[in-house]
């Protein structure tokens, strides 16, 4: 029998838990910064609320893919499963900013910029506990 070490990069669970986290409290840090801005500098209510708008489909796009990646990981692994889902995260923002913007007829302009400002902000969050996870799980 020969022991074979572990790859840096194989995770032995999925840290659905801390992924779940990181994402509510980037997007609640994210929601405060858009209120701080509507307030500090004055920003017109259509232009802070389009902004809210984009946040809340980046936000639940990223608690989908989140989801998708936690399903997948038992059968897939804990690496693969997280490409899936950053995937799906990737293609579930702007359908949701978009389905919101109608939904809502919000401003496109700061729909679009809540959205993308906000899935790579917490994306961010997400990569950093992500990586976070597999140190500790050598």
């Amino acid at each position: 029998m020969t022991d074979t070490p572990q790859s840096p990069l194989k995770l032995q669970t999925y840290p659905t838990g801390r992924l779940l986290g990181a994402i509510g409290w980037s997007a609640l840090a994210l929601f405060a910064v858009w209120t701080g801005l509507r307030y500090a500098a004055d920003l017109d209510v259509a232009i802070y609320r389009g902004g809210v708008i984009g946040l809340f489909a980046a936000t639940l796009a990223h608690l989908a893919g989140t989801t998708v990646g936690a399903a997948l990981a038992p059968a897939k692994g804990s690496s693969a499963a997280y490409l899936a889902s950053t995937v799906a995260r990737f293609m579930l923002t702007p359908v949701l900013a978009v389905s919101l913007y109608f939904l809502l007829l919000a401003k496109p302009q700061p729909v679009l910029v809540g959205a993308a400002v906000g899935y790579l902000l917490i994306l961010v969050a997400d990569i950093g506990t992500m990586f976070k996870a597999m140190q500790t799980s050598r």
